[in-house]
């Protein structure tokens, strides 16, 4: 579909639609007026969407903000002069926005329709992620309500519901996804969608909004007994928390939420049982009340839930208050042990590991060569052949890597030292992986530029910072700054592919605006004036896809600065200019290469060591598949026999 359309779907149809997808037609139909975000995946599409519809609509702002903090701040500042706003971000992503928002959740607006639903994506399993991050944790810091829906349908009803929460109580209102709630697909029945128009004249009330001393404590202290504990009683009489009935006879009981529960659902299924389920959507606060009831009608509960045991331990608490003598089974957080945990701290779950999880709580009442197939199962899930991530046939980063490769070994004899990459998020990341393996420390967005600092005042060895364009606008300036105000000698190598191109090639203030929809409308940074005016040295390389001499360029001038580095100690800056090649091949005709097999040497070069997708050797000839070459040319610039050339009409 067109992610566009979304705006044309009428009330009553039933759409096909993702999770993201869903969300982003509930703030419609809750008469959002300002929507920000920072491209994150398991998110990105609540996004796109979007800034697909923006300028069709009655929405005042979209953006695609230059971080989560950033993102969160304008939000923020609609929230509290009266509009209805939305913020999405990936799980880490909260970890940038933590800080002001810890002041936005003490805020109380005066104005009626402020309303502010904040999605934070969490990715079980980190499919697209550096680190798994359950984001749940930062509710009892935050102290603000949260919905967590199940699929695409709760996706546009909890959204809804969250305006409507955030709206009465004057409270921020996360929404809380998952991979496999967000880029899950299905029927979604629509309502209407509204325009909420914003009022003229508003309060901006320093009492109110302002995170000082002299305001905080009051209005904290209306926030957790005055706003939070009307939050309570919401979600203790909310729809959203409800009892799937079961046997009435069960001495078994389910407590769940989100995805986990569909994944009871099969399990329960498969074993031909049938179990009283409490399905949570209103996560925080807590049920007490219900759950109490819940938990005095069994002698075992079942607590399911994915990654953290957020839900357990608050079980755990809830029947210590309450006298309760319940066998609660789950993750048996306190213990860190695998052996007394039926369900794991880490990674996704599914059907398989739920129903042997179950199993073994019903295991008088299930036969054992049942769980005896199930632990197999299991087995062979965790065997099967993992494949690494793989860049893109022509992707620019893959150049770069082959050129570092070039150079390290030459370096490392020459100079007898060592060479250090720090690595940063994003698709270059991939550079980290076999065959060139060019990583020693990676943590978040924006700290490759920093932790090479740290190593360099330690050790007289070459450290090289590498750091995607649209990475270093989000949060690796500062890192930057700190570098030439100490004058530290390590080597950034920026690689400008033009877009945030992991999560779908989104544009960011460095992006050509000719060529994305609605860049007409913005300014584009110039990131060689931007990095000037740090007071850094820095040098400029461009991709020419008619210089027939660009890898050795670079190559050259890699290894020339690298040099410098070294030999005067100085901090020196690369910026390399190689647009996405996935955005290249949208606006030009690929010029295919084409192997002479009589002049092929199989000497493995383009294949191994460049590892170029497209080129593939069987037990006769190394051939280029046609339908993944995408024209960068480095095959034919390398290629030691001159065997590659354009492929001749």
């Amino acid at each position: 579909m067109n992610f566009g359309d979304i705006l044309n779907y009428k009330k009553g149809e039933r759409q096909f639609l993702l999770g993201n997808e869903a969300i982003a037609r509930g703030a419609l139909e809750s008469g959002i007026n300002v929507f920000t975000h920072y491209p994150g995946t398991p998110s990105s599409e609540i996004g796109t969407v979007f800034n697909a519809v923006f300028r069709k609509s009655a929405l005042n702002w979209v953006e695609s903000s230059i971080n989560e903090k950033v993102a969160i701040e304008i939000a923020g500042g609609a929230y509290a002069r009266g509009a209805t706003a939305m913020v999405a971000m990936k799980n880490v992503g909260l970890n940038v926005a933590s800080d002001p928002l810890f002041a936005l959740s003490t805020s109380k607006p005066n104005n009626p329709n402020s309303a502010l639903v904040i999605v934070v994506a969490d990715d079980p399993q980190a499919h697209s992620s550096a680190v798994e991050m359950d984001s749940r944790n930062y509710l009892h810091l935050f102290k603000i309500p949260a919905l967590e829906p199940s699929d695409p349908q709760e996706c546009l009803e909890f959204t809804k519901r969250a305006f409507e929460i955030s709206r009465e109580l004057k409270l921020p209102t996360i929404l809380r996804t998952v991979t496999m709630v967000a880029h899950a697909r299905s029927n979604v029945l629509l309502g209407e969608i509204k325009t909420n128009g914003l009022l003229e004249e508003f309060s901006l009330s320093k009492e109110v909004n302002v995170a000082s001393r002299l305001y905080f404590i009051d209005l904290k202290d209306n926030q957790i007994y005055d706003r939070m504990n009307m939050a309570l009683k919401l979600s203790e009489e909310s729809p959203l928390n409800r009892i799937i009935k079961g046997d009435s006879t069960s001495q078994l009981g389910i407590i769940t939420s989100g995805v986990s529960y569909h994944y009871v659902k099969e399990a329960i299924d498969y074993l031909d049982i049938s179990t009283p389920i409490l399905k949570l959507g209103f996560i925080h606060p807590f049920p007490m009340k219900k759950v109490i009831k819940f938990l005095k009608k069994f002698k075992e509960v079942f607590v399911l839930e994915e990654m953290d045991a957020f839900i357990e331990n608050q079980v755990l608490a809830v029947a210590q208050i309450a006298g309760i003598r319940t066998k609660i089974y789950g993750k048996a957080y306190f213990h860190y042990s695998k052996e007394k945990s039926l369900l794991s701290l880490v990674g996704e779950l599914n059907p398989t590991k739920v129903t042997l999880a179950l199993s073994h709580i019903l295991k008088d009442e299930i036969s054992s060569s049942l769980i005896r197939d199930l632990d197999l199962k299991i087995q062979e899930e965790l065997v099967t052949v993992k494949r690494l991530p793989v860049m893109c046939s022509g992707c620019p980063h893959r150049t770069t890597g082959y050129a570092l490769s070039q150079l390290v070994n030459k370096i490392k004899s020459s100079k007898k030292l060592n060479v250090y990459f720090h690595q940063d998020i994003g698709c270059y990341t991939m550079l980290s992986y076999p065959p060139l393996g060019f990583a020693n420390i990676k943590y978040c967005m924006g700290s490759s530029i920093a932790t090479a600092q740290g190593v360099a005042h330690t050790s007289n060895d070459l450290n090289i910072s590498i750091i995607g364009d649209g990475t270093f606008l989000h949060s690796g300036i500062p890192a930057l700054v700190n570098a030439v105000h100490n004058k530290t000698p390590i080597l950034i190598l920026i690689l400008d592919n033009g877009w945030i191109g992991m999560t779908g090639q989104q544009p960011h203030p460095g992006s050509n605006t000719e060529n994305y929809e609605g860049g007409e409308y913005k300014e584009k940074i110039d990131l060689e004036k931007l990095i000037n005016g740090t007071g850094a040295n820095v040098s400029v390389i461009r991709h020419d896809y008619d210089d027939e001499q660009y890898f050795q360029s670079l190559k050259n001038l890699i290894l020339g600065k690298s040099e410098e580095v070294l030999e005067k100690h100085t901090l020196q800056v690369v910026l390399i200019k190689d647009e996405c090649i996935q955005k290249v091949i949208k606006r030009r005709k690929p010029e295919l290469r084409i192997i002479n097999q009589e002049m092929c040497t199989a000497c493995g070069l383009c294949y191994n060591q460049l590892a170029c997708p497209a080129i593939k050797r069987d037990a006769v000839k190394v051939m280029i598949d046609m339908n993944s070459c995408s024209d960068c040319g480095i095959c034919e610039e390398i290629c030691p026999s001159k065997a590659i050339s354009r492929e001749v009409e």
